[in-house]
């Protein structure tokens, strides 16, 4: 519906690769040039760091939700991972 809406706009949303690396490079010079960001952000996501990143995503939708359904399956969701990254760490 977003699409038809800004097509309808004339918008364009398609973007060339090129110019989105160029921007994205530039933005991420401009960035550390000014101490907004660290290499470290950087770096290649490992697994562990993506589920990390998953559970505190799953989290905060936790956190936010109104609907039970939605906090229960996110509850059981984190429950199961938490087992996984213990057992990965033993």
């Amino acid at each position: 519906m977003e699409r038809v809406y800004l097509e309808q706009l004339q918008f364009n949303i398609n973007v060339l690769s090129s110019v989105y690396a160029k921007y994205y490079f530039d933005l991420r010079s401009l960035a550390e040039d000014n101490g907004l960001s660290s290499p470290s952000e950087y770096e290649p996501l490992t697994k562990e760091r993506a589920k990390k990143l998953e559970m505190s995503l799953k989290t905060e939708v936790f956190r936010n939700s109104n609907n039970s359904d939605e906090r229960i399956c996110c509850q059981l969701e984190l429950l199961i991972n938490n087992e996984k990254l213990i057992k990965n760490i033993d």
